[in-house]
């Protein structure tokens, strides 16, 4: 199996950027998503609000490794490839641009036209703000009352996310730990509760911005 992505870059929230050239118009919109069915939806959303453009162009990539470009209809190369180089040499993740053209009745050439659909995704990408994603995964741990403090001393900071604590029977810690922390932590509670301590593997896992 392909190693896990420990953390990647996307950009946190919509951007987009505007290019002209002899006549016609470009406008591209980043977004980050986390499926193809995010993307299919949001490129069905662009080809209703711009449907009288000419060309919706579009390029995405997730961390799951599945990507695709789409040249809609401009010479091949020329538009799906080149919104795809944005996104990779931005080195994004969970990242898809859509780049609508309004055709402006001036051929622009194979050279021009690949660079106008380069330039206006990487100024779209370029306004987005870029955050980082780490992988955390989930644990369950249950503890003696009077190891409360003993087990939030270990698991504060910014390598937990606590999902919920429960004092039904004992301790009950429901959370989420930065993966590469994953081992440091469960050894240094296993080793200092004398057996006392209970860890479940929760069989799931998140990423989350640091």
């Amino acid at each position: 199996m392909p190693e896990k992505i420990q953390a990647y870059s996307t950009i946190k929230s919509k951007a987009d950027s505007k290019y002209k050239e002899k006549g016609s118009i470009f406008l591209a919109f980043a977004h980050p998503i986390y499926s193809l069915t995010e993307f299919e939806e949001l490129l069905a959303r662009y080809r209703k609000e711009y449907y009288d453009a000419v060309h919706h162009c579009s390029a995405f990539r997730l961390i799951n490794g599945t990507m695709k470009y789409s040249d809609d209809g401009e010479p091949s190369g020329t538009a799906g490839l080149r919104i795809m180089n944005a996104i990779e040499h931005q080195n994004l993740n969970n990242v898809c641009l859509i780049v609508v053209r309004y055709f402006g009745g001036v051929k622009l050439g194979v050279g021009p036209l690949g660079k106008a659909y380069y330039e206006t995704s990487l100024a779209a990408l370029m306004a987005g703000e870029k955050i980082t994603m780490q992988r955390f995964v989930r644990y369950l741990f249950s503890a003696p009352y009077e190891l409360s403090s003993f087990m939030f001393r270990h698991l504060s900071g910014d390598n937990v996310k606590i999902n919920s604590t429960d004092y039904a029977a004992g301790l009950t810690l429901d959370c989420f730990i930065k993966s590469d922390s994953v081992d440091v932590i469960l050894e240094n509670i296993l080793t200092s509760a004398n057996g006392e301590v209970e860890v479940i593997d929760g069989k799931e896992e998140k990423y989350f911005e640091i």
